[in-house]
């Protein structure tokens, strides 16, 4: 397949490493151009501007199972960063860790833990992979969600040690049951105080004993599993693999394995991965990826400029199947064509319902209330060649202007990045 031309390759950019951009902004990117679009998004300045924009105010989180006003308010305030997001790579990649290293707020219950590790995938999710997981180990609502914190030598559970081999670094077929046994002893000892007494290391709960854990001896305590993980030929291709099926839509062999060797020489430093596999994308017309309700909703109102009330989004999302902090499961979010299910889709055309009745962006509303369905297209964000004939018919079906609108975010073309 033939390389994208720099116009379609920026729009491909913003709607694959953020959340798209509204159309003065977009225009400005396209004379801007790929490389230079692609070095801001990765620019160190920008993405430590970015972490520092924390929209979270911690006296709105209290360490409080029971208040459901702070979950609505953790969930909001996240959704909100990530539509009014000024560097959205690091947003994005947040949000391809939350759905990655799994953790849910129906188990954690406390709201303050799961923005916490939102805030930790803002911090670390483009530096050093070895740092990532580390933290991720010991992180209050991993702690919480799968079981490390009640684990200890005398009744260690497995839980965390085979979950973090097996969707974490690894994969299936890469480890055996001996090496989750032995994780799951080298791991024990961890713990954290309800109220916010924050997370510790307690040594009469952990068993120091000197164990092999994936081939390597000596493994017995946080610090010897990660560096035996870091080890193993298979986590660069694990991640890499993550990364280019996220953002590419592809697992090609060689791409992820040429990926993954770039990965390793990096020292492993997870913007380098993603760098490389951005330009090999624009270089090579990568695969479709079907946007799951949430990214497809940040797009949505982005380019569009729309408010939306939280609490109808939050219930509207939740009936679409993504509800941000409650994944299904610790595996994450099914994706692909099973976001195409009727009832994610008429929860989805609910809200593009209301992000049409709350757009403000003059270019898209002028577009919606014109019959040029190619400058439509090209306000959205999409690529030339815009919408299909399916889609063409359905917009000159519905009445010019918030309507129209409404129509064309739930078209195939722009549910699928």
């Amino acid at each position: 397949m033939e390389a994208m031309d720099e116009r379609d390759s920026v729009k491909w950019l913003h709607r694959r490493a953020g959340f798209g951009l509204p159309p003065a902004q977009m225009r400005a990117s396209i004379e801007r151009g790929f490389a230079a679009e692609l070095d801001g998004l990765l620019s160190s300045v920008a993405v430590a501007d970015a972490v520092a924009a924390d929209p979270w105010d911690d006296e709105s989180l209290p360490y409080d199972p029971m208040d459901a006003p702070s979950r609505r308010y953790a969930i909001a305030s996240w959704i909100a960063l990530m539509v009014n997001s000024e560097q959205p790579l690091v947003d994005r990649l947040t949000w391809l860790w939350h759905g990655h290293f799994v953790s849910a707020l129906d188990k954690v219950r406390v709201a303050r833990l799961m923005v916490d590790q939102i805030r930790l995938f803002r911090n670390a999710g483009l530096g050093e992979l070895s740092a990532l997981l580390r933290a991720v180990t010991i992180d209050a609502a991993m702690l919480a969600y799968l079981d490390l914190r009640t684990s200890t030598g005398a009744t260690p559970n497995e839980n965390y040690a085979r979950e973090f081999l097996e969707l974490f670094t690894l994969g299936e077929g890469n480890y055996t049951e001996a090496d989750v046994q032995a994780g799951a002893l080298a791991l024990t000892g961890w713990t954290f105080g309800r109220g916010g007494g924050g997370v510790a290391f307690r040594a009469g709960r952990h068993d120091d004993t000197a164990r092999t854990y994936l081939g390597v001896d000596g493994v017995h305590d946080l610090d010897t599993v990660i560096d035996a993980v870091m080890a193993q030929p298979a986590l660069p291709l694990f991640i890499a693999a993550t990364i280019s099926q996220e953002l590419l839509g592809d697992r090609d062999p060689d791409l992820v394995a040429e990926l993954a060797r770039g990965f390793e020489a990096s020292g492993f430093v997870v913007g380098d991965l993603v760098r490389a596999a951005l330009t090999a994308g624009a270089d090579r017309a990568p695969s479709p990826v079907v946007l799951g309700p949430l990214p497809w909703l940040v797009v949505a109102a982005r380019v569009s400029a729309a408010a939306i009330a939280p609490r109808e989004s939050q219930l509207l999302l939740q009936a679409a199947g993504q509800l941000p902090m409650l994944p299904p499961n610790v595996a994450g979010w099914p994706g692909g064509a099973t976001w195409f299910n009727s009832g994610s889709l008429v929860a989805r055309t609910n809200l593009a319902a209301v992000v049409a009745a709350n757009a403000t962006d003059e270019d898209v509303l002028a577009a919606a209330d014109g019959g040029d369905h190619d400058a439509l297209a090209d306000v959205l964000g999409l690529p030339d060649g815009g919408f299909e004939d399916q889609s063409r018919a359905a917009l000159r079906a519905a009445p010019a202007g918030r309507d129209r609108l409404a129509v064309a975010l739930v078209s195939p073309e722009f549910m699928i990045a």
